[in-house]
């Protein structure tokens, strides 16, 4: 077995540890937060990984850790003040804790990271510090590199390239909702590979490591196998605007006048195509992003700003925008129905969008309230489990088509 590295001095930790708890078949995680909302939150994040999560008020809540059990992983809260985490942080280093520690903070980003760095010195194994509030794919990367998930694609090794060269691309769509309206309006494109062996694989397998060549490719052909899918919508009597995610260099490296050229649907009710920029790929790069909107626009093409949020202040006095869309990040419309901060932050969001003139999205609705709580704030459209999950076109026509028939005969 590989043994645990020393956490990095400057900054990060170890991602990979072993002992005799990791050959247990499903790993377990303790949450230290008495926040009900965050619980459920890593709870269910936790559990889309297959670990299990074990809740505590407080660290005297939980069990000593013995030589042969204890967590995985240990998940704190520190958003109260800076004394009561640093005396959380010495409590945890004398507890005989020997896994990573994860802190999870809303406060000053360098007053967390120098407790984490005094967690460091007290010998715990400290990871960098996620920002609340949570965002659920840096929690899923988080077990991915400590190598905790127990799914059954754990283990696959399958490159971006060798994707493509076997054709074992597929393209799933998730439905977007008008939300004042309850009526369908779009559908986002998701990558998946269909493994002989593995089955179907999601991206985060294959597309972190990814050459940037790879991407390219993967663009355009996403590109236009979104483009041929679309007359099916059409004759199901939907003709719904696709949107999907491409990375920031196949804007300027990929020729989609000639993906256009060959692919785009001659119809009438073609409503035009969306491509989604992610917030992290916007930020700094806004003059790269009009130059490229002038030249899309004419091919019908708009481009929407995806997980939008954590650096909202990065573009609220830009003279202009040049995006069509914005996608409110999941973490914030988690629990907006419960939680202030989440209602609050949604909202500025959604305000910002409209001093722009800016469609809002949405991301990741898994309830009634959090949708009712969209509408009620002015949120436009939604996408997300409540209303379905990405699926492959043929399962989404046939949805498409029993909804239609139901319309008809009422």
């Amino acid at each position: 077995m590989k043994q645990a590295e020393k956490p990095d001095p400057e900054g990060g930790a170890e991602l990979s540890w072993c002992d005799a708890r990791f050959t247990r078949e499903t790993p377990v995680c303790y949450l230290l937060d008495r926040e009900p909302g965050m619980r459920q939150l890593v709870t269910s994040l936790m559990e889309s990984c297959r670990v299990n999560t074990e809740v505590f008020d407080s660290l005297a809540d939980m069990p000593a850790p013995g030589p042969d059990c204890g967590p995985d992983l240990v998940l704190i809260d520190v958003t109260a003040n800076a004394s009561d985490a640093l005396t959380l942080i010495d409590q945890l280093a004398t507890s005989g804790i020997a896994c990573p520690l994860q802190m999870l903070s809303g406060l000053n980003p360098v007053l967390v990271e120098q407790i984490r760095r005094h967690g460091e010195r007290s010998g715990l194994q400290m990871l960098p510090v996620l920002q609340k509030p949570l965002q659920s794919g840096a929690l899923h990367r988080v077990v991915t590199q400590l190598g905790l998930r127990r799914d059954r694609h754990a283990y696959a090794r399958v490159g971006l390239e060798e994707i493509l060269a076997e054709g074992w691309l597929e393209l799933w769509y998730q439905p977007t909702i008008n939300l004042q309206h309850r009526k369908l309006v779009g559908a986002e494109a998701f990558v998946r590979a269909r493994h002989p062996e593995h089955g179907i694989l999601p991206p985060d397998l294959f597309l972190p490591d990814a050459s940037e060549r790879a991407l390219v490719e993967l663009t355009r052909r996403v590109l236009g196998r979104a483009l041929q899918d679309w007359p099916s919508f059409e004759k199901v009597g939907v003709p719904i605007e696709l949107s999907i995610n491409v990375p920031l260099v196949a804007l300027s490296k990929l020729s989609i006048f000639a993906i256009m050229w060959e692919k785009k649907p001659d119809s009438s009710q073609w409503p035009g195509l969306t491509l989604e920029i992610s917030e992290a790929d916007a930020v700094g790069n806004l003059a790269v992003l009009r130059k490229a909107t002038a030249e899309l626009r004419a091919y019908g093409i708009g481009l929407a700003i995806d997980s939008f949020g954590p650096c909202y202040a990065e573009f609220l006095h830009q003279p202009d925008l040049p995006f069509t869309t914005v996608k409110i990040d999941r973490s914030y419309v988690a629990r907006c129905d419960s939680d202030r901060v989440n209602k609050g932050l949604s909202e500025t969001i959604v305000e910002f969008a409209d001093k722009f003139q800016l469609t809002s999205v949405a991301e990741g609705i898994e309830t009634p309230g959090e949708m009712n709580t969209m509408r009620e704030i002015g949120c436009e459209t939604g996408q997300g489990y409540l209303f379905a999950r990405p699926q492959p076109k043929n399962e989404l026509i046939k949805l498409l088509e029993q909804r239609t028939k139901r319309r008809g005969a009422a």
